[in-house]
């Protein structure tokens, strides 16, 4: 007599694809609660050098340089792998980006990668034989040394990024000086302090550079003076020392959240997230100043570099085409029949009415698959760090595929964190058939546990503890603020008047 198939046999017979956008379906853009890949310590390999506290200096390096390479408006992904030929002095980064002009982009990072060679050869001229590589930690950077190459820097970044940054200003600021609108109200204009003045002074700093953008975007053919950049640097490094010190303190941001919604209509604020987002390319900047400075990476800095681009690859899915083959696969993944399954089966068929769809391989696991293929390149034989670098948090079908490919025993990969999201279309690599097997499996535990948590209720950068400016700085910071007062002499006349100002100017450039 032949042996049932158990439960686990069976969902190893499900097509991810299916389960994904299942997946996709069932939480609808919300978070899935899933945790991040950092990668335990004894499987950090491939790097620069054979020191793990080295080694993982490195990942905010890798997640820097693919957020520093997006550049349209649209959402974008890029991720990036790096490999190192310690015999020949030479490092090699492998690029993966979805709907990107790669020329433009490779082009992009050799020239800042060059320019932070140069950074780094003079933090070394100036450090001497003074390394302090036996010390925990790496030594202060010095605010005076070269200061314009650290502006040009960061000038070159945004202008690459400006699209991308200048969506982020128009989604969040505003929002964001309205939240301190009515937090000065409940305060007072003399009772700021805290985070309270450190959100007040991340509003003032972003509010200045943005007027400095807007004349880029009203005028296209508009070049801002290197005094004018000198001033956008400041503010925004300003800006992302205040930001950080507020996001230091998880549960305050959220009490600030709720409090204000309390005495206001509407959605809570997202507050965390839009100083994140807010800050994210200026610490991404801040990032790779930090790796010029590392006497530790500086290794890395003094190889000679080549790029490549990974080619974008899809793949054909074909979708189940009538509620029985939905209703089939919601019976696997719960391990049981129910009478929810039918009327969520005739949810998915309206759903996904396609009966095939194309589906791109999101770049990180694009990424894998191209290095685990052999090329007959010079870089075939010369293993990739361990860590891949992404330009925002990976989603959840991404994190299971690289989770359950970890599984299979060779090479070890990992990112940084997850979104908990799930997208649809979403392709797998092609690869051994066990790894589908080992995906599917892990899916369908993962959609079990949401049915069974749903019917018993009833229902991360590089943050350096140093200050981004020097005192000199913050001063010259300060002293414009007092001389122009151009919104008000008070915080909260000041926030009323950039609000004003804010509509006028987004009126206008309509």
């Amino acid at each position: 007599m032949d042996k049932k198939p158990d439960r686990y046999h069976l969902a190893e017979q499900l097509d991810p694809h299916h389960l994904a956008a299942l997946m996709s379906f069932t939480f609808a853009n919300q978070q899935d609660g899933s945790l991040g890949l950092e990668p335990p310590s004894q499987l950090v390999k491939h790097g620069v050098t054979d020191d793990h506290s080295t080694s993982v200096r490195t990942f905010p390096v890798l997640d820097a340089i693919a957020g520093i390479s997006i550049s349209e408006v649209e959402s974008r992904v890029v991720a990036v792998a790096l490999q190192l030929n310690s015999q020949t002095q030479e490092i090699h980064l492998t690029i993966a980006a979805n709907q990107m002009d790669k020329e433009k982009l490779v082009s992009h990072l050799t020239a800042v990668w060059g320019k932070l060679q140069t950074l780094s050869n003079a933090y070394a001229e100036e450090r001497g034989g003074k390394s302090n590589l036996c010390g925990r930690g790496s030594p202060d950077i010095p605010a005076g040394v070269a200061y314009p190459l650290r502006v040009e820097i960061f000038r070159d970044i945004y202008q690459f990024c400006m699209g991308k940054q200048m969506k982020r200003m128009k989604k969040w600021l505003k929002g964001l000086i309205s939240f301190m609108q009515h937090l000065v109200q409940r305060r007072g204009d003399a009772d700021l302090k805290g985070t309270d003045l450190n959100l007040h002074y991340v509003v003032v700093g972003l509010f200045t550079v943005l007027q400095f953008f807007m004349r880029l975007h009203d005028n296209p053919g508009t070049q801002l003076a290197d005094r004018e950049w000198e001033e956008i640097y400041m503010h925004t490094m300003w800006a992302t020392e205040n930001a950080t010190i507020a996001l230091k303190d998880r549960n305050r941001c959220e009490t600030l959240a709720q409090e204000i919604k309390d005495c206001c209509t509407g959605d809570r604020f997202q507050l965390r997230r839009a100083l994140e987002k807010l800050t994210f390319l200026a610490r991404r900047v801040d990032s790779l100043i930090s790796f010029a400075h590392s006497p530790r990476l500086r290794p890395a800095l003094q190889y000679a570099i080549s790029i490549s681009t990974v080619p974008e690859l899809t793949r054909t899915v074909k979708l189940p085409r009538s509620r029985e083959q939905w209703q089939s696969i919601l019976e696997v993944a719960c391990t049981e029949r129910a009478d929810w399954q039918r009327e969520k089966a005739e949810e998915l068929l309206k759903k996904f009415e396609s009966e095939e769809c194309m589906c791109p391989l999101h770049p990180e696991c694009g990424l894998i698959q191209y290095l685990e293929t052999k090329r007959d390149g010079p870089w075939d034989d010369i293993p990739p760090f361990t860590y891949i670098g992404v330009s925002r948090l990976s989603c959840s079908g991404c994190r299971n595929w690289i989770t359950a490919f970890n599984r299979l025993g060779g090479r070890q990969f990992y990112i940084g964190g997850t979104s908990g999201k799930w997208y649809w279309p979403w392709g797998m690599p092609m690869g051994e058939e066990s790894l589908g097997k080992i995906m599917a499996r892990r899916v369908s535990r993962q959609y079990l546990a949401y049915q069974d948590l749903r019917s018993q209720s009833a229902r991360s950068s590089l943050v350096r503890a140093q200050p981004l400016l020097s005192a000199a700085e913050r001063e010259r910071i300060f002293a414009r603020i007092l001389a122009e007062q151009n919104y008000g002499d008070t915080p909260l006349e000041w926030l009323e008047g950039a609000l004003s100002a804010w509509r006028d100017r987004m009126r206008l450039s309509k």
